[in-house]
């Protein structure tokens, strides 16, 4: 699930009645380096792999 994903987050909370947030609070970009295949979390828009050190895909890849 994405950053972009809120919209539906948002509506699932509606239609159970939850009160929400107008967005995340505080959103989390995940990748899967496409080296050695770990999940990263991006910090501060550097897409590198904290284990291999290889290059992190700018587009959206963990359902893959």
């Amino acid at each position: 699930m994405g950053v972009g994903s809120w919209p539906s987050v948002a509506d699932a909370l509606d239609r159970a009645g939850v009160e929400r947030p107008r967005a995340f609070t505080h959103p989390v970009v995940f990748r899967r380096c496409v080296s050695c295949q770990q999940v990263n979390v991006v910090r501060e828009g550097d897409f590198v792999c904290v284990f291999c050190d290889g290059a992190l895909p700018s587009g959206w890849n963990i359902d893959r």
